[in-house]
């Protein structure tokens, strides 16, 4: 009996779930228990109860707020990429209109060709970045993401779901496009040479120079353009080339078969949310705990108050 008790104590100790539900516990008990206590024994219970819970629902509602500004803590459901279509071929016979547009932007613009002048890969990805932002308009408004944006890595994430579940069985049997990652919409960006890290710039010149840049995008995009618009995203593939794997050698690197056709995965960003153009679904939840311990607080402050002005009535009476 003695053992079977003890090999039970030694696997709550070591099983996350109780070990989090025992700590939680405790953590209510000593600190919220050892505040109402303290402040019970100055004020009385009835009035202690409401001081401690009014500050528990207070300090609630601040860390709440924290959490919605920044999306962190508790939060809702993710951004993700949902599906619009599958392009096979001419991108410019695309459904959605924008997307057509792109797709007669790049049958008259090579982006490889007109702007790249090095071999460097990551040279060349910068070079087409610049290109494609100095010639905006030939690419119909459409910004042109490097290799190395994560917003492009996410996005061939989630083209690559899409494509194995109808065009191709695995990801070995396409080759993502090295300059096919284009998006449109959204909100203003800030500049790519304030947003990247440059270890060449001194603190001084980034407190003085990035920093109210920084500052002044993120009131333009919180206040002034506070609307979410629809934001699209084209990530473009083609069929690798079939090369065989030698006995005792590494597998080839993917290559794209020029013969094959380009195949463009038009993705929209869905931010979530019962209102996704205002306010994304991973703010939700900490919102609604805003709200919620908001609301707790006000008539906790209401009720203390209410007391405070009877018990000023009561000794003015008496006096």
């Amino acid at each position: 009996m003695i053992a079977v008790t003890l090999a039970f104590i030694d696997g709550i100790a070591f099983d996350p779930f109780f070990r989090g539900l025992l700590s939680v516990l405790v953590g209510v008990v000593v600190l919220i228990g050892g505040t109402y206590l303290l402040v019970a024994t100055n004020s009385g219970f009835r009035s202690g109860g409401l001081i401690s819970m009014a500050a528990l629902f207070g300090w609630n509602f601040l860390m709440g707020m924290v959490w919605t500004i920044y999306a962190i803590g508790w939060v809702g459901e993710a951004e993700t990429w949902a599906l619009v279509e599958v392009n096979d071929g001419e991108l410019a016979f695309a459904e959605t209109e924008n997307v057509a547009d792109l797709g007669f932007a790049l049958q008259s613009v090579d982006i490889e060709a007109e702007g790249v002048s090095t071999d460097d890969p990551d040279l060349a990805q910068i070079e087409a970045v610049e290109f494609a932002t100095e010639n905006s308009q030939r690419f119909a408004d459409w910004r042109y993401l490097a290799s190395s944006n994560p917003r492009r890595g996410e996005a061939v994430a989630s083209a690559d779901v899409f494509l194995t579940e109808g065009l191709f069985e695995s990801t070995a049997d396409y080759v993502v496009l090295s300059y096919g990652a284009y998006n449109i919409g959204g909100k203003p960006l800030l500049d790519p040479e304030i947003s990247a890290d440059d270890p060449d710039k001194s603190a001084w010149v980034e407190l003085f120079t990035d920093a109210p840049a920084r500052i002044l995008h993120k009131l333009d995009t919180t206040f002034i353009h506070f609307w979410h618009p629809q934001e699209l995203m084209v990530i473009q593939v083609q069929g690798a080339l079939d090369q065989p794997t030698l006995p005792g050698q590494p597998p080839p690197i993917p290559e794209a078969d020029p013969d094959k056709s380009v195949v463009s995965v038009v993705m929209e960003r869905d931010r979530g949310g019962p209102l996704p153009a205002l306010f994304g679904g991973t703010r939700v939840t900490p919102a609604l705990f805003t709200i919620f311990n908001g609301i707790l607080f006000a008539i906790l402050a209401w009720v203390l108050h209410t007391r405070d002005r009877r018990e000023e009535a009561i000794r003015a009476a008496v006096a």
